[in-house]
């Protein structure tokens, strides 16, 4: 195949399957002006290169759809459900016809007339012959991005096959590194060699670092036909689903992209199918007519943890039980002896399912076990959890499968191990005096330059006869991500080196102390030590950092009770208060100088929102480090200022109503024999919750042109009005023009800018107009113009 026609067909398909998400999303908010013109970049881009290649058929469906776009963009008809139906028909012909035209067959003459006339305004009212029309459709969170925006790098595309023999070549080439310093090192001083070596291993480097990055995708690969396949399923079954995307930019090995994506599918078929109610069930329920499905990433250790919720129905265990018995999948005998999360487990097994009919959704028992199978053959895992009513979350954890880090070789016990070297702080020598070992309890504690820090001595860990005395062990003092020092006791400390990591069988794995196996400088095979999970397990991280870690982690959380947890904390004055823990969706640690106290309300930049922050006094002076509570509650979120977090706690006792001086405080209970107040949630949100941004029905006109864009778009937007531009039809009610004028029209607000500054004009002028780099002032008027006061 010519090499311009192969690239032809790599890249149409890449825009098509990017611009599936787009359209959906902008289906959700046809207001998105940003979107819309990516969506018709990529329309346009197709049709051109149909041009060139002389693929009339493709130019002729891609330039009506550029067409129908491009109305919607000029303001000449709205977008609607139909016309997104219409267009995702127009691409999924395009990409059979590109498939057709890489395999060298003809495509079907005919059906090309009837796509194009559906996307006609008169067609709006009838679905095309033999298609459903939409009408559930899935929408992008308020929060997505548009990654599309951006410029394109320049790029070139290789076989991942290539990519894997270059990053095996590469793998191999630090193992030979190692092994020629072990030799330069036992043959003494080279001043010939060790200079050349020196730049080898800097150029080896950069090399490593680029090939992983080259086989590194991020993880809005995975996601980008996440909203066309829940768009189209839901409208199939004749329901509302609203699609929420949360951790796009964490990155994952391409070929693990490619493994996970049949079982994310099967699951997001499962919670669309039996997972959500319809829409009259939903609101006979008392929730929202429109379900969300969440599907979030993100990177811990050397694992990555993905997670996707529902709002349906849960699952039903006795229902499951039921099924199992009648299957035989398990005896009634064990049934009694299982507890609900093992119920639950049994939708993994092979060929179970509790679907009453086969549809082409689900139903044939065939996904679930094939998702924990391949899984597992990855070093991965699943587990389910679920509350009747309220809904699912499925919790998948997939291994980092090869990276090259520094490591520091230990020995213990007569056998070598490996730690990551970006753990360790520092490396102290125990010789009597410079450090004194106590046992307290349990836990033993070391204390050397007037630092005392927990200890534990690797041999005790491994099970194992350490072949030094714990008085003259070497220690290696390590700092955890959460910022905790602890020390690891170990016999010797011999040398740091790259090395290439390679993943464990599953069951290693789950030990808890080993997270992959390497190679040394003579080929010897070792083993990479877990030590976050050392550092959890043994105790070696302080209560409350430990606390928090378990309360926060989506795959530990237990959802058995949640309406009877919550979470013990102390506010900034020193009171104990209690919130239930459903709501507590993370706890973020921010500067004190990133909380704004200026306006009535406090306020902080998380993740690139702006959320109210509460619990914080008038007069408070912030220094250092503040602990915030996230709280939301589906809808909206608010910050919560905090002391310390102290623990999760059953709301065993009784929850006496009172009638306090504090408005957000429902009632108190006893926790360790102290009454402690619990907050009113429905008043807490009702007071300070930050709801996601609306659009607004108010339009400000600008000149159209780059500069408009880019410097007056932004300010537009923050002063509450919907950016239009002259070559729009139809009325704005506020214009920004960049020629003075010499009245206010009466119709409507104009707003006249000027390129020179304030002192380089005359006050009738300065009157007149405003600088067009006052912010401040430009601003002001848009904001008094909204008020309906002149500007």
């Amino acid at each position: 195949m010519d090499d311009l026609l192969a690239d032809f067909i790599e890249e149409t398909r890449e825009m098509l399957e990017a611009s599936e998400s787009e359209i959906v999303a902008w289906e959700a908010n046809p207001a998105d002006r940003a979107r819309l013109d990516a969506i018709f970049r990529f329309v346009h881009t197709v049709k051109g290169n149909c041009g060139f290649f002389d693929f009339p058929r493709l130019e002729k469906l891609s330039h009506a759809a550029e067409d129908a776009l491009s109305d919607v963009r000029n303001g000449r008809r709205d977008a609607d459900s139909a016309l997104v139906t219409a267009v995702l028909h127009i691409i999924d012909r395009i990409a059979d016809m590109v498939t057709a035209i890489e395999a060298n067959n003809d495509f079907p003459e005919g059906g090309d007339e009837a796509l194009i006339a559906a996307l006609a305004p008169s067609a709006s009212d009838a679905p095309l012959v033999g298609e459903t029309r939409a009408t559930a459709p899935a929408v992008m969170s308020a929060g997505d991005t548009d990654i599309h925006t951006a410029a394109t790098p320049r790029s070139i595309r290789l076989p991942v096959e290539l990519l894997d023999r270059v990053m095996s070549g590469v793998s191999d080439m630090v193992l030979a590194r190692n092994d020629l310093a072990h030799r330069l090192q036992e043959a003494g001083n080279q001043p010939m060699v060790d200079g050349p070596f020196e730049r080898l291993s800097g150029i080896l480097k950069d090399v490593r670092d680029a090939i992983t990055r080259m086989r590194m995708q991020r993880i809005e690969h995975l996601y980008s036909p996440i909203p066309r396949l829940v768009r189209d399923l839901s409208a199939d079954l004749g329901k509302q689903v609203m699609v929420d995307l949360d951790g796009r930019d964490v990155e994952l090995d391409r070929e693990m992209i490619e493994m996970m994506r049949d079982p994310i599918t099967h699951i997001i078929r499962n919670a669309v199918d039996h997972g959500f109610e319809k829409p009259s069930d939903r609101l006979k329920a008392g929730k929202r007519e429109i379900g969300l499905l969440s599907i979030g990433a993100r990177q811990a250790g050397n694992k990555i943890s993905i997670s996707i919720r529902d709002d349906g129905r849960g699952l039903d265990e006795r229902r499951i039980a039921e099924k199992a018995v009648k299957t035989g999948t398990i005896i009634p005998a064990e049934l009694e002896a299982m507890s609900r999360e093992k119920v639950l487990d049994l939708i993994f097994a092979p060929g179970f399912s509790t679907a009453e009919e086969v549809s082409a959704v689900s139903g044939r028992g065939v996904g679930l076990d094939v998702v924990r199978d391949n899984l597992e053959k990855i070093g991965g895992k699943i587990r389910v959890s679920s509350v009747p009513g309220e809904g699912t979350s499925f919790f998948l954890q997939i291994p980092l499968t090869l990276s090259i880090i520094a490591g520091l070789t230990l020995k213990v016990g007569g056998q070598r191990f490996v730690v990551p070297q970006s753990y360790v702080e520092e490396i102290v020598r125990l010789r009597g005096e410079n450090a004194a070992i106590e046992d307290m309890g349990d836990t033993t504690l070391v204390t050397f330059r007037d630092q005392r820090v927990r200890m534990v001595s690797l041999a005790d860990v491994l099970g194992i006869k350490a072949d030094v005395a714990r008085e003259r062990a070497n220690l290696l003092i390590l700092r955890l991500a959460t910022g905790d020092l602890f020390a690891l006791a170990v016999d010797q400390v011999q040398n740091s080196s790259d090395i290439v990591v390679k993943p464990l069988p599953p069951a290693i794995m789950a030990s808890g102390i080993y997270c992959g196996s390497t190679l040394l400088d003579d080929g010897q095979p070792i083993l990479l030590l877990d030590i976050p999970h050392i550092a959890q397990s043994h105790n070696l991280m302080t209560e409350e950092r430990t606390r928090t870690a378990q309360m926060v982690d989506e795959s530990a959380t237990e959802a058995d009770s949640p309406a009877n947890r919550a979470m013990l904390f102390s506010t900034l004055g020193g009171q104990r208060r209690l919130v239930r823990l459903e709501l507590v969706k993370r706890i973020e640690t921010v500067a004190a100088k990133a909380i704004d106290q200026t306006g009535r309300q406090c306020r902080a930049v998380i993740d690139g929102e702006i959320l109210p922050v509460i619990g914080i006094e008038d007069q408070t002076r912030l220094v250092g480090y503040i602990r915030l509570l996230r709280l939301t509650d589906g809808m909206s979120e608010v910050l919560y200022a905090v002391d310390k977090v102290e623990d999760a706690v059953d709301l065993t006792n009784e929850l006496i109503h009172v009638d306090e001086a504090d408005p957000l405080i429902q009632s108190v209970t006893l926790i360790e024999q102290e009454s402690v107040a619990l907050i009113d949630s429905h008043k807490l949100f009702a007071a300070h919750g930050a709801l996601p941004k609306q659009v607004t029905s108010k339009t400000c006109k600008l000149p159209d042109n780059d500069w408009a864009m880019s410097i007056l778009v932004p300010l537009v937007e923050s002063a509450g009005y919907r950016p239009v531009f002259e070559a729009d039809s139809g009325t704005s009610d506020i214009e920004i023009t960049l020629d003075q004028v010499e009245t206010i029209a009466t119709s409507k607000t104009v707003i006249a800018l000027r390129s020179a500054p304030d002192d380089q004009v005359s006050e009738g002028e300065r009157s007149r107009s405003i600088y067009r780099y006052d912010r401040e002032g430009l601003v002001a008027s848009l904001r008094l113009a909204g008020k309906g006061e002149a500007a």
